[in-house]
């Protein structure tokens, strides 16, 4: 079954890291359980981290909506 269309609006950025953290990500992905690529595992793990914040209310969540 194909995955839903994401309907919220996104955005792309680049950013620079070390071929460990590359690595790891490309460990993740062929397992797929995080996703089916490098970047798309980045972003699952940063939004985990990043709820993970604001459940700790170490970061505002609905001031942003979130």
């Amino acid at each position: 079954m194909p995955k839903p269309k994401n309907v919220i609006e996104t955005q792309q950025i680049t950013i620079a890291t070390t071929q460990r953290v590359v690595d790891l990500l490309t460990i993740l992905a062929k397992g797929g359980l995080n996703g089916k690529n490098t970047a798309e595992v980045a972003e699952r793990l940063l939004c985990q981290r990043l709820q993970e914040l604001i459940d700790q209310k170490k970061l505002p969540g609905e001031e942003l909506g979130i």
